[in-house]
């Protein structure tokens, strides 16, 4: 991304009051911290590191998924209805 920001104040705010003549240099403070601290946790992981944990909440995501739908067969069961 080289010197490319990734979020960016925007340019078309005018001037009526003292927030609004600021709120760029404020923003851009806020954007560099929020940028630097996302770009540290990015530098943390790795493509293996991330496929894993992607894995990780991928068999917890079926593991609800099979929970509800247990939960929805009993309910039915419970309530009479047949499955056809």
């Amino acid at each position: 991304m080289e010197d490319k920001r990734i979020l960016v104040a925007r340019e078309d705010i005018p001037t009526r009051c003292r927030i609004s003549a600021n709120i760029n240099e404020f923003f851009a403070e806020v954007a560099t911290d929020a940028e630097t601290a996302m770009l540290d946790a990015l530098a943390g992981r790795n493509i293996a590191n991330s496929l894993a944990e992607l894995l990780r909440l991928d068999g917890i995501r079926m593991k609800r998924l099979t929970i509800a739908a247990n939960a929805h067969r009993a309910n039915l069961v419970a309530n009479g209805v047949k499955r056809t």
